[in-house]
């Protein structure tokens, strides 16, 4: 017998990069998913993806973590220079207004230290447009090259991503000065709570408007001003679910307020943070489109998430596409010119018998011609049906002529 043929094994390279090729494709009852189902689909079913996608978003936002992690050093090593206890007498050289010196140095290094991650989370806004980009490609099942498509998406959607990015880095600036700068300059506590409050409020207003923008940057293409419109639109029409949902794509942040785990959440952030929170982002997003938006949009996705083109056609052209169309006789078809009656030369001593053979040859022809463009019974009958039916006018008797006297004599 001979051996059975051995399949190649695929790597754990490539089935990271391109999933497992070996699994059967898609009913049509799983592409009319429900968003949880798509969701363990692309988590779980795709999970290389998810991962490499993670990965290529880690790359944007190394420059961020980096700057945090410089200050937070930084901070660490100025406190000890600060005599917070020379207010009590001890420290040297003593320093009366320690506290009130410390606060004024916490509070430049954090405005400082945001300004600078301001450029930062501009340039992670990026890698968060391709991981998007990538994402709406798998909801939509369309087929994609992980590495290609992320690259490409950044290219499709720079733009929007960078400004998106520097507006919600000076929202989450704002947070951060006015929770430090009543207390350097001691200022009223009701004037710390409500600029508290305020900003608190326009960064969860900007992080919901940041989330349907990235998703439509990424999904459709609109004119600047139609993409802030209608991200304006679903932040405040859908605030509730949106505070619940975002919320639950950002999960992981959460962890940093755990003590103890900063390992564990280092971790996930290298593997499945990012990608978890777009894939999440992106599903209520594409809900709230499916709702709201793809009866106003011509090149929408399907019920299925391909692709579709309408035909527009123009009102005449719909009206004359309705009206029915005359029939043609396949039994029918025109003469060739080869066919029928020919003509014969005239030699060059023609006499009058050429001259007249050739007036009946003609009129041959003519004849000829005129029976072919008579129409069919059937499409005489059916222009006939076509036409408005006119009123006959009754026909009027006709005056005998009057004749002459001669005549009549």
């Amino acid at each position: 017998m001979a051996k059975a043929e051995k399949t190649k094994k695929k790597g754990f390279v490539h089935k990271m990069m391109f999933g497992n090729e070996d699994k059967p494709d898609l009913t049509p009852e799983q592409l009319n998913m429900s968003k949880w189902a798509m969701f363990k689909f692309i988590f779980f079913g795709r999970f290389g993806t998810t991962v490499l996608l993670n990965i290529l978003t880690l790359l944007f936002a190394l420059p961020m973590f980096g700057v945090m992690l410089l200050f937070y050093l930084n901070s660490s090593v100025a406190a000890g220079f600060i005599p917070y206890s020379s207010n009590i007498g001890i420290g040297y050289p003593v320093v009366s207004n320690a506290a009130n010196l410390g606060a004024i140095t916490d509070f430049t290094y954090s405005i400082t230290e945001y300004l600078i991650l301001i450029p930062c989370i501009a340039f992670f806004a990026l890698g968060v447009a391709g991981n998007l980009y990538v994402i709406r490609k798998l909801i939509w099942q369309e087929p994609t090259s992980t590495i290609k498509d992320f690259f490409r998406g950044i290219k499709k959607c720079w733009i929007g991503a960078i400004f998106i990015g520097l507006l919600f880095g000076l929202a989450l600036l704002l947070v951060v000065f006015s929770a430090g700068y009543f207390d350097a300059f001691h200022l009223p506590v009701a004037y710390k709570a409500v600029m508290i409050t305020v900003s608190i409020i326009l960064l969860v207003f900007m992080t919901i408007f940041t989330s349907f923008f990235m998703t439509q940057n990424a999904a459709f293409k609109m004119r600047p001003l139609a993409l802030l419109r209608n991200s304006a639109l679903f932040t405040f029409g859908a605030f509730l679910q949106s505070i619940i949902f975002i919320g639950i794509g950002l999960a992981p942040v959460y962890l940093i307020f755990v003590p103890g785990i900063t390992m564990f959440l280092a971790i996930i952030y290298v593997f499945i943070g990012f990608s978890f929170s777009t894939i999440v982002i992106s599903l209520f997003c594409h809900f709230c489109y499916e709702k709201f938006l793809y009866d106003k949009v011509t090149d929408k996705p399907s019920a299925v998430y391909s692709k579709r083109e309408r035909d527009e056609l123009s009102e005449p052209e719909r009206a004359k596409k309705k009206q029915p169309t005359a029939y043609k006789n396949p039994k029918k078809r025109k003469k060739s010119i080869d066919e029928g009656t020919s003509i014969t030369p005239l030699t060059p001593t023609f006499r009058r018998e050429d001259l007249e053979r050739l007036q009946r040859e003609h009129e041959q022809i003519m004849r000829e011609g005129e029976e072919d463009d008579e129409p069919d019974d059937d499409e005489t009958q059916l222009e006939q049906q076509e036409q408005p039916e006119v009123p006959v006018q009754p026909a009027q008797p006709e005056q005998p002529e009057q004749q002459d006297d001669n005549d009549e004599k």
